[in-house]
């Protein structure tokens, strides 16, 4: 269970002390200012240090019977006017800077067997940590889907029809 929590707990490490609204969407509350604080990731070979301001919004879900063959929704992330820099942490670093404006959810897919599925649309950063083999941060524009049991490459077993952009490509020394 701990290697299923981890993919929820970075994803939320991106918008670090953003506010947590508990209620169903429609009446979920404003966004609120994003946590300037670093937070580091690793890519290979070296690690990237990302600081995010702006605003976004959480919203944790409560779970409720549903079909086993659709998701169940664990959070959805809402990044309101967010700038994310990322510097990569080597001799020469390097910076890159976007805008996040998109929506990120996690959902627990029941059948046909357990997985946990991320799906971003708009402008998102995805993080795939180092225990699912290559580390990697990558942005995604449009939608975009990650499952964590689903395979690893190419671009971190990113699907669907949005474009991928390795980050960690681009701060590479």
């Amino acid at each position: 269970m701990r290697r299923a929590l981890l993919p929820i707990v970075l994803l939320l490490a991106l918008f670090a002390g953003t506010g947590a609204a508990v209620a169903d969407p429609p009446t979920a509350g404003p966004p609120t200012p994003n946590d300037p604080s670093t937070v580091q990731y690793q890519c290979p070979g070296f690690m990237v240090n990302a600081t995010a301001t702006g605003k976004s919004k959480v919203i944790d879900w409560a779970f409720w019977p549903a079909a086993p063959s659709k998701p169940l929704p664990v959070v959805t992330i809402t990044g309101a006017a967010t700038t994310e820099t990322f510097t990569s942490v080597t001799a020469t670093p390097k910076t890159v800077t976007y805008q996040l404006n998109g929506t990120y959810r996690v959902a627990l897919q029941l059948e046909p067997s357990f997985d946990i599925v991320f799906k971003s649309t708009g402008w998102n950063v995805m993080y795939v940590p180092p225990v699912y083999g290559t580390p990697g941060l990558f942005l995604s524009v449009g939608q975009v889907t990650w499952t964590e049991f689903g395979p690893a490459y190419p671009n971190g077993g990113m699907t669907g029809p949005g474009k991928i952009t390795d980050i960690c490509a681009l701060l590479a020394p």
